[in-house]
C-alpha cells in the first residue's frame, strides 16, 4: 500500500476542474452564468471548432476591478458569498468560486475587464492554471473571456469528445435554454463568425419562444401564470400538437437557474398523461420563483441539479398550474394549415344512413336527455339545435369582422363548440356541424374520454360486481408481492381478491360496468404498471390508469353504426367534460375543417 501524500495543485486543479468542466458547453455555461451575475443586459459568444478551439464570452456587465482580477482565478474565491449562513439564501448563479480556476487549469485563457467607472481596464493571461501575464489593457466596460486549446494538457480528456458539430450543437442548445430562462438578456452565439441564433433581449417569453424555437411552435404555446402558497410559476405551455419523443423540449428554471429537478420534470409529464400518446413528451418552458430558502442548489458541481426542500408539495402545484393553463383553451386541432376566420353559420343536416344501427352503448346518454332535445328517428332532416339549418346552396361566404387567427389549435378561451351531428363516416367518425366549420369526432376517442371520466367522478362510490365464477390468478413472487402491497387500493377501485395460497388469487368481483372476458387483462395490466413505476406510483395514478383501460375496453368500436340520436347524445356528453378533446391515452378526438379553409380548396 503506497503512502498517503497531498496532491500538488497542478493536479489536484486538473481534478477539480473535470467535475465542473466536461465539455465546451460547460465552459459556455460557467461564463455566461457568470455574466449573468455581472448584470449584463447583451452577451456575445463566439465559439470554432465546437468550442474546442475557442470560445469567447463578451458582456456589458459590471467587469472586474483591476486589483482583483489575478485573486478572480484562485480556488474558491467568489464575490457571491461570504459565509456559510449564505449557503442558504442563494440568489446569483454562481457562488462556489471553482468555475474560472477550473477552466483555466485545462485551457489557454484570455480575460479582459473594465468597470464603468475606470478609465482603463486590465487583461490577464493564464495557461495551465498558471498565470502567465497581466497588463493594463484598453476596454469597452464589462468583461470578455476568450478560452482556447481546451483540454490541451489532457489529451484523454480531449479524445472523449464529440465532433466538432455535436459540441457546438451543444453549446447552442445551452444558449437557448439560458435565452430561455432570462429573456430579459439579449444573447448572440456565432459559429465562426456566422449568425447562428439572436435573442432580442426584450423581456417577453413569447419573443425568447420564438428565437428558440421558431414563430410557428411558439404559436402553439400558451403562456402560464400561477401563484400560490408563495409560489410563483410562469412560463409557456405547448398544446398537445407538438409534442416531441424526448424530454429535450421540456425547459425548467428555477428562481432564474437553468436546472434539472427529476419531481418537477415528472410533474409536468403528469400534467399530460391523458393530453399526449404513450412515449411522446410535452413542450414546455417552466418558471418557478420559490423562497430560496426551500431550494438547495449546492448539490451538483456544475450546478445543473438542485433539490427541493418540499417535493410534493412543489410536484402538486406544477400539475395544477399546468392542467389550468391547458384547459382554458380549446385544444381543438384544425386540419387547415392557412389562416383563418370565422363564418356565418350556415349548417347542412344529411338524413341518417339506412343501415343497422347499434345504440344500446349510449341509452343512458339517449334517455338522460330533455324531450326538448329528443331526435326524430326518421329520414328527414331533424332540428337539432337552435340554429336553424340553411340548405347548401344558400350557405353565406360572408365573414364575421375580426382579425385573422393561426391555424392549429384555437387559441381563444372558449367552451367546447356546440355541434350539430350530421352522419357518421364509417368506420369510426361522425360528421358534425359548427359555427366556423365541419367537426370530425372519433367516435372511439370521444367515447373513451365520457367514460373515463364518469368512472373518475364516480370512483368515491365504486360499486363492485360479483363473477358467476372465481377467476383463478396465479402470479409469480414479484406479482404476488405488488398485489399483497397494494391489495387496498384494489379493494377501494371494487376489486374482490381473495388469497388461496401461495402465490395463487381468486378474483371474485371485479368494478361496476367491467368489461366482460377483460378480468385477467385488465388485472395484469395494473400489476404491470405497479412493476414499473415501483415507489413512484399513487393512489391517483392507479385509479387513472384503471379508468384509463376501462374506457378504452367499453367505448363503442370501429365499425359500430350510430344513429342521429346516439351521436347527439354522445357529442352533448362529452361537451361536459373537463378535457373533451382528446381521448385518456391522448390521441385527439376532435378536429376541425374550417370554412375558410374549405372556401379556399373548392377556388371560392
Amino acid at each position: 500500500m503506497a503512502r498517503i501524500i497531498v496532491l500538488d495543485k497542478y493536479t489536484a486543479d486538473q481534478i477539480a476542474a473535470g467535475e465542473v468542466v466536461e465539455r465546451p458547453s460547460s465552459v459556455v455555461k460557467e461564463l455566461v452564468e457568470n455574466s449573468i451575475d455581472a448584470g449584463a443586459r447583451r452577451i456575445a459568444i463566439d465559439i470554432e471548432d465546437g468550442g474546442l478551439s475557442m470560445i469567447t464570452v463578451s458582456d456589458d456587465g459590471c467587469g472586474i476591478e483591476g486589483d482583483d482580477l489575478e485573486l478572480a482565478f484562485q480556488r474558491h474565491a467568489t464575490s457571491k458569498i461570504t459565509s456559510t449562513g449564505d449557503l442558504a439564501c442563494i440568489y446569483t448563479l454562481g457562488f462556489r468560486g471553482e468555475a474560472l480556476p477550473s477552466i483555466a487549469a485545462v485551457s489557454k485563457l484570455t480575460v479582459t475587464t473594465r468597470t464603468h467607472d475606470a478609465m482603463t481596464g486590465a487583461q490577464a493571461q493564464i495557461e495551465g492554471g498558471a498565470l502567465v501575464a497581466m497588463v493594463p489593457a484598453g476596454a469597452p466596460p464589462g468583461t470578455t473571456v476568450t478560452v482556447k486549446e481546451l483540454f490541451y494538457n489532457t489529451p484523454a480528456r480531449r479524445k472523449t469528445m464529440k465532433s466538432p458539430a455535436t459540441e457546438g450543437s451543444l453549446c447552442g442548445e445551452l444558449v437557448s435554454r439560458l435565452a430561455l430562462a432570462r429573456p430579459d438578456i439579449r444573447y448572440e452565439m456565432r459559429v465562426k463568425g456566422r449568425d447562428v441564433f439572436y435573442s432580442a433581449g426584450s423581456g417577453r417569453l413569447a419573443d425568447a419562444a420564438t428565437a428558440v424555437y421558431g414563430a410557428a411552435m411558439a404559436r402553439e404555446m400558451v403562456p402560464l401564470n400561477f401563484t400560490e402558497e408563495g409560489i410563483t410559476i410562469t412560463g409557456m405551455v405547448g398544446k398537445p400538437s407538438i409534442s416531441r419523443s424526448t424530454r429535450n423540449h421540456i425547459t425548467l428554471v428555477i428562481n432564474g437557474r437553468y436546472v434539472r429537478c427529476t419531481p418537477v420534470t415528472a410533474a409536468v409529464e403528469a400534467a399530460y398523461q391523458t393530453l399526449l400518446p404513450q412515449g411522446r413528451k410535452p413542450v414546455v418552458i417552466l418558471s418557478l420563483s420559490i423562497p430560496p430558502e426551500l431550494l438547495d442548489v449546492n448539490v451538483h458541481p456544475a450546478k445543473l441539479e438542485v433539490r427541493l426542500l418540499e417535493e410534493e408539495k412543489m410536484a402538486v402545484l406544477v400539475k395544477r398550474a399546468l392542467l389550468e393553463a391547458l384547459r382554458t383553451k380549446a385544444l381543438i386541432p384544425s386540419a387547415a394549415s392557412a389562416t383563418h376566420r370565422k363564418y356565418q353559420s350556415g349548417l347542412v343536416v344529411m338524413p341518417q344512413f339506412d343501415t343497422p344501427v347499434r345504440q344500446e352503448r349510449f341509452s343512458e346518454l339517449v334517455q338522460s336527455r330533455s324531450s326538448a332535445q329528443t331526435i326524430p328517428e326518421s329520414n328527414n332532416s331533424p332540428s337539432i339545435t337552435s340554429t336553424t339549418p340553411q340548405p347548401y346552396g344558400q350557405l353565406t361566404e360572408s365573414r364575421l369582422a375580426g382579425a385573422e387567427e393561426p391555424a392549429g389549435y384555437d387559441n381563444q378561451v372558449v367552451p367546447f363548440p356546440e355541434l350539430q351531428p350530421l352522419a357518421q363516416l364509417l368506420p369510426l367518425y361522425i360528421l358534425a356541424a359548427g359555427e366556423d366549420g365541419l367537426y370530425i369526432i372519433d367516435q372511439h376517442a370521444a367515447h373513451e374520454r365520457v367514460l373515463y371520466e364518469d368512472f373518475l367522478a364516480g370512483q368515491s362510490s365504486t360499486q363492485s360486481q360479483c363473477l358467476l365464477g372465481p377467476v383463478t390468478l396465479e402470479l409469480d413472487y414479484r406479482e404476488a408481492a405488488l398485489l399483497t402491497e397494494r391489495i387496498l387500493w384494489f379493494t377501494e377501485a371494487g376489486f374482490i381478491i381473495e388469497h388461496f395460497g401461495g402465490n395463487t388469487f381468486l378474483l371474485r368481483g371485479v368494478p361496476s360496468r367491467f368489461p366482460a372476458g377483460q378480468e385477467k387483462t385488465i388485472f395484469f395490466d395494473l400489476l404491470d404498471y405497479f412493476r414499473e413505476k415501483g415507489n413512484d406510483s399513487s393512489r391517483t395514478e392507479f385509479f387513472h390508469v384503471l379508468a384509463a383501460s376501462l374506457a378504452c375496453k367499453n367505448a363503442v368500436k370501429s365499425g359500430e353504426k350510430l344513429t342521429l340520436a346516439a351521436m347527439e347524445a354522445l357529442l352533448r356528453s362529452l361537451s361536459g367534460k373537463v378535457n373533451p378533446f382528446t381521448c385518456p391515452h391522448g390521441r385527439p378526438a376532435v378536429i376541425k375543417i374550417t370554412y375558410r379553409d374549405l372556401a379556399t380548396r373548392f377556388k371560392r
